[in-house]
């Protein structure tokens, strides 16, 4: 029998496919073509095989974040981070300090704003005049689903609070009917964003490639990529693969919006078969309603603002009738669900579809009642969550907005992990970068300690609902894969040689060791990846393909 091409052995390898630990791979054209211990490897190797011992660390399937926006988070995490603000006063000494630094005609640009900062009023850009007064500035909230706009922004880009939509989104006013400066969702963003400095398609594919070199560092091989915002989005990637490889595989699920024309669904139905080396469109995007810090979540009862009570979609049933037609095409879906009506709205959705095989998941699931959670596991849905959403932005405590918004009831629904697991439910785990970090080891430790673990003393938000160590992992690996019909994360014979190689085993240190656990490499189709590669430059573009 011809050996493999190159064996692998370390003391601890979780292939997730059988009950025992391996301690030896066998790797050949890019898949997994033995799978056994240091003694069994003897056999394998023969003349021309590469052997590599990675001696006391730990090889796990290569982890995938189930929720990106690698693209279009360029766009949207621009200047200067305000996450770190707790209050108005530090946020506007951040918006103050970045203006300084920019020339006088550039619009000053913040992202990552936590809304709770503005207490139990209305976000609004009054904090940005103050900062930089004259200024056009414009900083994006951290859900990304809204912003705020300086005085000058808005007259920069024509806003004065008469503009409707389409979907839920929305200009708000105060009670003179002039814009306040805060941007709710999409449309409304849009219209601020049109006037903001554009982003040259050679920067976004070099931006683009440091991000994903980045994430490959972290340990993570491939991601699922939540939307195709930019324009240039497909185009970035075939730029990226005539100049070089990129760092880790995507797969792209392009978003259809509540206002999308009709013939949106079917342009994105005819995008399914675009795909390069190491990316590949499959699967789309929907999203029943906002964020409940927004006050866009759809909720059985108003929040404590009066808000949250509608869809993003004006008509519900258009969002029953896009998922039917993806589901008739032979697309996978994962939707956007974050409040308890929204989210109830979508479980009766998908239960009501043909059982054809086909996986559909919901994301975020945020705040689900008991009634709808015991309807869940029936309708046949696969679940998507982020944990560090839960640690980064909600406290015990329940002063941030979005537990003040929910009340204490509602609020004690927050991000069911346990309870998705107990019933036996598929869950996938990532991190919606931009809207919080993408390392996926600070993401699989607060999955285990429900609290910000990098930080000593952090506070635990419904602590019930830890996962376990191996729970985790499986949330970046397998159950990344079978959460869409695929097949994947699992490292036994005929899969893709897609590795994490951790100094040490994941599933046996502390939460915190995991935090900071060295990543020794990760390996794409059988090959090490070159962190510190970059991208060859070429004579000539090719033209652009469009969508």
């Amino acid at each position: 029998m011809t050996g493999p091409q190159t064996v692998l052995y370390a003391r601890t390898i979780h292939t997730l496919a059988q009950e025992h630990p391996a301690s030896a791979l066998g790797i050949t054209d890019g898949r997994i073509s033995h799978v056994g211990t240091r003694e069994q490897a003897q056999g394998w190797i023969a003349d021309g095989t590469t052997v590599i011992d990675y001696g006391e660390a730990a090889i796990t399937p290569g982890l995938v974040d189930a929720h990106i926006h690698p693209v279009f988070g360029q766009s949207v995490a621009r200047g200067v981070f305000l996450g770190d603000a707790r209050t108005l006063d530090e946020a506007k000494r951040l918006i103050a300090g970045h203006a300084q630094a920019c020339a006088p005609g550039d619009v000053v640009l913040g992202h990552g704003l936590n809304v709770a900062i503005f207490g139990t009023a209305e976000p609004s850009g009054q904090f940005l005049d103050e900062a930089a007064p004259g200024r056009a500035s414009y900083a994006t909230c951290f859900d990304a689903h809204s912003a705020v706009a300086s005085s000058a922004m808005l007259e920069r880009a024509g806003i004065d609070g008469s503009e409707c939509f389409a979907d839920g989104s929305s200009v708000v006013v105060d009670s003179d009917g002039r814009p306040t400066g805060f941007l709710r969702e999409f449309a409304a963003m849009a219209l601020a964003e049109k006037a903001l400095p554009v982003l040259g398609i050679d920067d976004k594919v070099e931006a683009v490639y440091r991000l994903l070199r980045e994430m490959a560092a972290s340990g993570l091989t491939g991601g699922e990529m939540l939307d195709l915002a930019d324009p240039d989005s497909l185009e970035i990637f075939r730029r990226m693969e005539l100049r070089g490889e990129l760092p880790i595989k995507l797969r792209i699920a392009p978003w259809i919006m509540a206002s999308d024309p009709a013939e949106t669904l079917d342009q994105l139905i005819a995008l399914q078969s675009e795909r390069g080396r190491r990316w590949q469109v499959r699967g789309a995007k929907l999203m029943i309603d906002g964020t409940v810090d927004n006050g866009t979540a759809w909720l059985y009862e108003p929040d404590t603002e009066g808000e949250s009570t509608e869809s993003l979609y004006r008509d519900p049933r258009r969002y029953v009738a896009n998922l039917r037609t993806l589901a008739q095409a032979g697309v996978t879906t994962t939707t956007h669900a974050i409040g308890d009506q929204g989210i109830g709205f979508v479980i009766s959705a998908i239960a009501s579809l043909p059982r054809n095989g086909l996986r559909h998941r919901i994301e975020h699931l945020e705040e689900l009642n008991d009634e709808d959670f015991a309807r869940l596991k029936a309708s046949g849905a696969t679940i998507s969550m982020q944990p560090t959403h839960c640690t980064h932005f909600v406290r015990a405590d329940g002063s941030d907005a979005w537990s003040r918004r929910l009340g204490q009831h509602r609020a004690s629904f927050a991000y069911r992990l346990r309870d998705v697991k107990d019933a036996g439910m598929v869950l996938a785990l990532g991190s919606d970068w931009p809207i919080a970090p993408f390392d996926p080891r600070l993401i699989m430790a607060d999955a285990q300690t429900r609290r910000r673990t990098e930080v000593p003393g952090s506070d635990s938000v419904q602590p019930r609902h830890r996962l376990s160590a191996r729970e985790a992992l499986e949330g970046y690996t397998v159950n990344v894969y079978e959460s869409t019909g695929a097949t994947g994360g699992r490292l036994e014979t005929g899969m893709p040689a897609d590795l994490t190689i951790f100094a040490a085993d994941p599933l046996s240190v502390s939460p915190e060791e995991l935090g900071t656990l060295a990543v020794l490499g990760t390996y794409v189709d059988g090959r090490l990846v070159d962190l510190g590669a970059e991208l060859r430059s070429v004579d000539a573009q090719p033209a652009s393909a469009g969508q």
